[in-house]
């Protein structure tokens, strides 16, 4: 089908338009620039020109052969508008179909880093908003389970500073030596408690459901590298062991520096590795990526 009559990009010199009678290209040109309201040929039929663009018509129309003489050239491409037309701005490219936009926006996603089959990779920011909400749920789940040992660190406190008032109400200028052994106990047994309920949230869903409550609320997942869906018990042991085993090395007394240093390298490890990869996800050959993890088939 022809394309209605009217104005568009001139198909040899994109710099200024060309009026498409509905069957060929006439050798009447306009400049493609920004007009006045005056100067404006928007809603008017062809004939009605301005003068500035029938000058330049009528200037142009020796080099582009006699007026009224058919143009050499193909018709407007299908889909193409006329200059104004629905509202574009006067001279503007017409606006790019849904395969175009669609390329484009492919293009734009191949700059992204993906997984060898194209999943999109999480970013770090999502990461660590992810572990601090699951960090929360799980300091909710462990509550009730840390409740008897937190209420005797409460209480050697209360006892602590009841005795430092004392002393000062006394006169001493002596402070009582703070209860260190007393604290020791009573705190070692909640980390263990809150890292052993991190240990089952974990694997319990990054088994079933390839995503922890937190990266579900970010829209993150975890997945092997080279494989969809939730990944399999042993790469998650492996991918928890070296997770928490820098937490669990932290409550050493005097290694206790070296865990902890190792956890903060392997949240940022993900930074500058290429892959997106903590040490955790490279020891189980896993992924963080954008999205859900399909259901594998039993």
């Amino acid at each position: 089908m022809t394309q209605p009559s009217g104005w568009y990009d001139d198909p040899q010199d994109p710099s200024q338009l060309r009026y498409w009678d509905g069957v060929v290209w006439s050798s009447h040109v306009s400049p493609k620039v920004s007009p006045t309201v005056e100067q404006s040929t928007i809603g008017m039929p062809y004939g009605v020109l301005p003068a500035a663009a029938r000058a330049e018509s009528a200037g142009s129309s020796g080099a582009q052969g006699p007026s009224g003489d058919p143009v050499g050239f193909a018709s407007p491409q299908q889909g193409q508008r006329p200059a104004g037309d629905q509202g574009s701005p006067y001279g503007q490219a017409p606006w790019p179909s849904s395969e175009q936009y669609g390329q484009q926006q492919g293009a734009w996603q191949s700059h992204l880093a993906t997984t060898p089959d194209g999943v999109v990779l999480s970013g770090w920011w999502k990461r660590v908003l992810a572990r601090i909400l699951d960090n929360i749920i799980v300091w909710i789940v462990a509550l009730p389970l840390t409740f008897a040992p937190l209420k005797k660190v409460f209480d050697t406190l209360w006892t602590y500073f009841d005795s430092v008032f004392a002393a000062a109400r006394a006169g001493s200028s002596t402070v009582p030596d703070p209860p260190t052994a007393e604290f020791a106990t009573p705190l070692l047994l909640v980390s263990l408690i809150v890292l052993a309920v991190h240990v089952v949230y974990e694997v319990a869903f990054l088994t079933t459901k390839g995503a922890t409550p937190g990266k579900m609320a970010v829209g993150i997942s975890v997945r092997l590298r080279d494989e969809p869906g939730p990944p399999p018990l042993a790469a998650v042991l492996k991918r928890t062991a070296v997770l928490e085993g820098g937490s669990l090395v932290g409550l050493a007394p005097n290694v206790g520096i070296i865990g902890s240093m190792f956890s903060l390298v392997d949240s940022l490890w993900p930074l500058w590795d290429s892959k997106k990869q903590a040490i955790h996800d490279k020891v189980a050959a896993t992924n963080v990526v954008v999205g859900s993890q399909p259901k594998r088939n039993p």
